[in-house]
C-alpha cells in the first residue's frame, strides 16, 4: 500500500492536480458526513430542512476546517486568521446559497424523504463550487507589504 501511494505521489497528472484531487476527497468524505446527518435529523428525525441542513454543515463545517487547513491546502497561514475567512466562505456558501438551493429545488419538486436527498445533493454541489474557490483564497493567498 505503500508503495502504491509514492507512485501516486510522483505521478505527473496528480502533481498538477493533487490539490483538486485532495479537496474532492475531503469534500467528498465531508459530504458524506454531511448528508448522514441530515438525513437523519431531515427523514428519520422528522426536523424542517432548513434547521437539519443547519445542524448538519455546522458539524461538518468542523471536520471541513481541519483537514482543509491540515491536509488540502497545507496552509501556513495564522490558524486564527485562518478560522476568520473559512468562517466567512462557509456561512455564505452553507447557510445561505445551500439553503437557498434547497429551497428553490423543494419549490419545484416538492417534498418528501427522497426529495429532501436531492435537495441535499443539489446544494451540496453548489456549495462545494463555491467552497473552492473561497478557500483556494482563505488557505493559499498571502498579502504583500
Amino acid at each position: 500500500m505503500k508503495e502504491k501511494l509514492q507512485k501516486l505521489r510522483q505521478n505527473k497528472l496528480y502533481q498538477q492536480h493533487q490539490e483538486k484531487v485532495k479537496f474532492v476527497l475531503v469534500g467528498g468524505t465531508n459530504f458524506l458526513l454531511d448528508l448522514g446527518i441530515y438525513t437523519l435529523l431531515a427523514n428519520v428525525l422528522g426536523w424542517h430542512q432548513i434547521p437539519a441542513n443547519v445542524i448538519s454543515v455546522t458539524i461538518a463545517m468542523c471536520f471541513s476546517f481541519y483537514m482543509n487547513y491540515h491536509y488540502v491546502w497545507h496552509s501556513k497561514k495564522n490558524l486564527y486568521e485562518t478560522i476568520v475567512g473559512f468562517l466567512a466562505v462557509s456561512m455564505f456558501s452553507n447557510y445561505l446559497v445551500q439553503n437557498a438551493v434547497i429551497a428553490l429545488v423543494s419549490m419545484i419538486i416538492g417534498d418528501g424523504d427522497f426529495q429532501n436527498i436531492v435537495c441535499k445533493i443539489c446544494a451540496s454541489g453548489v456549495g462545494m463550487i463555491t467552497n473552492y474557490f473561497g478557500y483556494k483564497i482563505v488557505f493559499t493567498w498571502h498579502r504583500r507589504a
